[in-house]
């Protein structure tokens, strides 16, 4: 053992090259025997180690949102890891947005580190994982789509992650009808919806056919119910070291679940049946336990029985409060389990990314600093 040791000690000063060797070495040790098994993640757990190190503290942050200007804020990012992506893009970007974009090119810059650094056999794990961002991505270029933007409008926010190139991406912008359904299939997301048999070829076809407002909402639903069903499907997530990971998913089953029922409700879609078909097994909560928030007269009594669902002190004031609400329990509930498990970056460097979207974009409207520090998530 020591001297697996020391090999791993050498091969880790040469972190080009070298990582392929070490994980070779231990993920064979780890198979051939559990008294190995620690040093199967040995090295992915000091390469994630030293990388939360340069993750922003609270204070940090608390600070960000005392700062009275963007301008203050981004001086202030100047000086942390985010600098490099901050100098790069200020030609381009400025204010709020300057700050969006680099976040965006930061985290992914960190997340292909992740994947890079992850045993060969956890990689579909963490694949599974920023999935997330390919759906975010899709949604965005979609609803961008309806509201007539062009690409180049909402290009810089998308989340480089290659798995949704240029080309396909700019074709979700051209075409009508069957035209626009032929070339959403063919990107990664669209043809695994399909594959999935969530829904027909020919039911799909009939959204984008109509492509509104209502069948935007319902293909997002889709998609959401496919990155799930992803989780579920893997049974990577079912390990003792995964289990925090998978008791985070599981909320967010329940809390998609939630805001699902008030988006269908919203859209004129009330009957039992049809809400159903949108909910998703799995979460903590059994799909019975919705049954108030499906049978409630108006929103108003849906969002008193969400809160009495979820624990809330009072029923929020209406939809985008309750999703507020919801992000926050989500955050700290993802920002415990990330910090504890190998797998942990990714997720735990997309909720810093959102904190400080949140305090640049406050910042830019005037939000008062109270009101700021109630939005964002820290670890406890």
């Amino acid at each position: 053992m020591r001297k697996c040791v020391s090999i791993m000690d050498k091969e880790s000063l040469t972190i080009s090259g070298g990582t392929a060797l070490v994980q070779r070495l231990y993920g064979a040790l780890a198979e051939a025997s559990p008294f190995y098994r620690p040093a199967k993640y040995g090295y992915s757990n000091a390469r994630v180690s030293s990388m939360k190190s340069l993750l922003l503290k609270k204070e940090f942050l608390q600070e960000l949102v005392r700062v009275r200007s963007i301008d203050a804020v981004i001086g202030m990012l100047e000086r942390t890891p985010y600098k490099e992506e901050l100098v790069k893009l200020s030609m381009k970007h400025h204010g709020s947005e300057l700050v969006e974009v680099a976040a965006a090119r930061h985290f992914a810059s960190v997340a292909k580190k992740l994947v890079r650094i992850a045993p060969g056999e956890d990689r579909k794990a963490v694949d599974v994982l920023l999935t997330k961002w390919d759906v975010v991505n899709t949604k965005i270029l979609l609803n961008a789509r309806l509201t007539g933007k062009a690409y180049q409008d909402v290009a810089p926010f998308l989340m480089p992650l290659e798995s949704l190139d240029e080309g396909e991406a700019k074709s979700l912008f051209e075409g009508k009808g069957t035209a626009l359904f032929m070339r959403f299939v063919k990107t990664r997301l669209g043809k695994g919806l399909v594959e999935s048999g969530m829904v027909s070829s020919t039911e799909l076809e009939k959204i984008f056919m109509h492509f509104g407002n209502a069948e935007i909402m319902k293909l997002e639903l889709l998609l959401d119910r496919f990155y799930y069903s992803l989780y579920r499907k893997s049974g990577m997530f079912q390990s003792r070291e995964m289990a925090p990971i998978a008791k985070t998913f599981a909320t967010e089953i329940d809390l998609k679940n939630a805001t699902t029922i008030i988006r269908l409700k919203r859209h004129g879609v009330s009957d039992r049946k049809s809400i159903s078909r949108f909910l998703m097994k799995d979460g903590s909560k059994p799909l019975k336990s919705f049954d108030q928030m499906i049978e409630a007269r108006d929103e108003k009594d849906t969002l008193k029985a969400a809160a009495q669902l979820f624990g809330l002190k009072a029923p929020p004031a209406g939809v985008v409060e309750l999703e507020m609400e919801f992000e926050k329990m989500l955050g700290a509930a993802k920002v415990r389990a990330f910090y504890r498990t190998t797998l942990s970056l990714g997720t735990l460097l997309g909720f810093l990314l959102l904190n400080i979207r949140k305090i640049a974009t406050a910042k830019e409207f005037g939000t008062p600093d109270k009101k700021i520090e109630e939005m964002l998530v820290f670890q406890n």
